[in-house]
């Protein structure tokens, strides 16, 4: 009997190798791509997790876990749904990298790089996940660069800030393991609560520590880094809730949905600001998408009845919102001679759609009216309201920045 995790994993492992046989035709490996991510979406959404199932001539059994040791892999409901919905994002993405070249690799590299999500997403114990994330940097290095000779200022921050967290993890999973030998005393917990806070602050590159998001949009082509920014702030966020499920003393040591709506706050402020007075059009892509994914994470703190119906439908919206953005802003940064804000002059005339859709895009990552988002952010601008009318205005000003960006 095939289990589930094996299967998914060899199938992308031998897909992307595949597929960087074929990386000169980009058309047909783009469709090949996207074809084999639906395929895996549709076929991980709909098979069951405890019943074994006939798939050629194989018995398979998605739930079955894989086993070495004391390391496992095991797929959840929450990773499958996690999955599907990166897996639809990738299939959605490489049909849209196909008009504008996002670098040969793109295809290949993101199989791989979806098979080191899945990883992240079912691995078992929790603290060598971030080892996935680091790896999974590494591999987005390469996807940023797009086999181009020049700065590496993109792929360096991408790496950067992942490796700065993985000794915090490290030292955690050490005092965890001390905690049970001295069950009376409480401080081996509340230090490993500590570091735990700190290595998450790296991997969630929210204000102050953002200088990696803007940095990849000014370097990577534009449909690359938002499939970047929409699968690993994702695979973040889901893993930072398996740590607040599988240790509860990690939310009763420390106020997690406090310190998240804070840093929330304070990336949807900056961002928006930032946003308003950019002069290229890939670094006011980053910054808007900045803007978003504060509104994101201060979405994810309010862990009511309401919070978390608001946090998923604001994933999805930003989605569509931040990938068409994307495709508007590749398009133009792929025809015309520069993407410097005055270097534009005249695309309205010659890529009609594509201003459109990057004007559009940005109209929905801040919530306009008439928008995928604007009854998400409306119901989450209520939520906040409660807790401090301040906070609103705060998140209308930083939707102002974006919009402000936008219109320049």
């Amino acid at each position: 009997m095939i289990a589930g995790p094996i299967l998914l994993l060899a199938v992308l492992a031998v897909g992307a190798i595949s597929l960087y046989l074929l990386r000169r035709r980009e058309p047909l490996a783009s469709f090949l791509a996207a074809g084999l991510s639906a395929l895996l979406a549709v076929g991980l959404w709909r098979l069951p997790l405890n019943t074994p199932v006939r798939i050629a001539g194989r018995v398979v059994l998605l739930g079955r876990p894989v086993q070495w040791e004391d390391i496992s892999l095991q797929v959840t409901p929450a990773g499958q749904a996690v999955m599907v919905f990166l897996l639809s994002v990738a299939a959605l993405t490489f049909v849209l990298a196909w008009r504008t070249y996002q670098g040969r690799t793109f295809y290949p590299f993101g199989l791989l790089l979806l098979a080191l999500w899945g990883l992240i997403a079912w691995l078992q114990p929790l603290t060598l996940a971030p080892f996935g994330v680091v790896a999974a940097a590494l591999l987005a290095a390469f996807l940023i660069q797009a086999g181009r000779p020049g700065q590496t200022q993109g792929a360096w921050r991408q790496l950067l800030f992942p490796v700065l967290a993985l000794p915090w993890f490290v030292v955690a999973a050490w005092y965890m393991d001390q905690a049970p030998l001295v069950p009376d005393d409480p401080a081996p917990y509340r230090i490993a609560g500590w570091l735990l806070i700190v290595g998450f602050a790296f991997l969630l590159q929210l204000a102050p520590l953002h200088a990696g998001l803007p940095a990849v949009a000014g370097h990577a082509p534009t449909v690359v880094a938002a499939f970047l920014w929409i699968g690993n702030q994702t695979i973040t966020l889901f893993l930072l809730q398996r740590f607040l499920v599988t240790y509860p003393w990690l939310g009763r040591a420390l106020d997690s949905a406090q310190w998240l709506l804070w840093l929330g706050l304070l990336t949807a402020g900056l961002a928006g600001a930032l946003a308003a007075v950019q002069t290229r059009l890939g670094r006011l892509t980053g910054y808007a998408a900045l803007y978003d994914y504060g509104v994101l994470v201060i979405a994810l703190s309010l862990r009511g009845t309401a919070g978390l119906p608001t946090t998923i439908w604001l994933l999805l919206t930003r989605t569509v919102a931040l990938l068409t953005m994307a495709t508007g802003a590749a398009a133009l940064r792929h025809y015309m001679t520069s993407d410097a804000l005055h270097r534009l002059s005249g695309a309205v005339s010659r890529l009609p759609w594509s201003v459109a859709a990057l004007i559009g895009g940005g109209l929905g990552l801040v919530g306009a009216p008439l928008g995928a988002q604007f009854a998400s952010r409306w119901a989450l601008l209520q939520l906040v309201s409660e807790k401090d009318p301040r906070w609103t205005l705060l998140l209308l000003l930083g939707a102002f920045g974006v919009l402000v960006g936008v219109v320049r």
